[in-house]
């Protein structure tokens, strides 16, 4: 089994970037400073988590993504840009590598009602990936899910950021040839930038 503390020494000493997914706020990015005896120290971006905040965070260390979950034991922690950006996690739990979806990719499309529909496995299947529409492919004998007009979101990520969530709506819906060609627009984005990155790196990991 990978050893944590090898890894998190690892990413330390190449000061790897991190992604911070406090609970009930926006994702945060950063870097990792050093592995201590009492914990994990970061440097983040913003104003850093206030202490007992429990979090995720995502990091790409040598080739391979992982996951895991933590809490801020301190917040304000010197780092060595000599901010008080730095913050002390510990309870280090739920260590995994970061594998959802095909090759480490989540592509879901997530209706008002019922579970997320992958895109990249089963039978729906992204055909196109643009910032501003998505389009959809699926067997006409799929479930109609989507109906043109209604609302959906849709969630994105790769294997070393943390996924991230849009707004969608279905634009158009043509049927031809067996399948059915969903058209998703794309109606709200929290981070713009983020999301225009997540995008790129999935055009080119995908070949789009």
């Amino acid at each position: 089994m990978d050893d944590p503390r090898r890894i998190l020494e690892a990413a330390a000493e190449s000061r790897c970037a991190v992604e911070v997914l406090p609970r009930g706020a926006a994702v945060m990015r950063g870097q990792v400073v050093r592995v201590e005896r009492g914990g994990l120290v970061l440097s983040v971006s913003g104003s850093p988590p206030s202490a007992g905040t429990d979090l995720r965070c995502w990091l790409s260390v040598e080739g391979e993504s992982w996951t895991f979950e933590a809490s801020v034991l301190r917040s304000g922690v010197a780092v060595p840009d000599r901010s008080q950006g730095g913050v002390l996690l510990g309870f280090i739990d739920g260590w995994r590598k970061s594998e959802a979806g095909a090759g480490g990719l989540v592509l879901e499309a997530l209706p008002p009602t019922g579970g997320p529909v992958s895109l990249t496995q089963g039978e729906v299947r992204l055909v196109d990936l643009h910032p501003d529409e998505w389009l959809v492919s699926a067997p006409s004998a799929f479930p109609l899910v989507f109906v043109e007009g209604g609302a959906l979101r849709l969630r994105l990520g790769v294997p070393d950021r943390a996924p991230m969530e849009v707004g969608a709506e279905v634009r158009e819906l043509t049927r031809s040839h067996g399948h059915l060609l969903y058209r998703f627009g794309i109606t709200a984005v929290e981070n713009p930038e983020r999301y225009g990155e997540i995008v790129a790196a999935l055009r080119a990991t995908l070949g789009l």
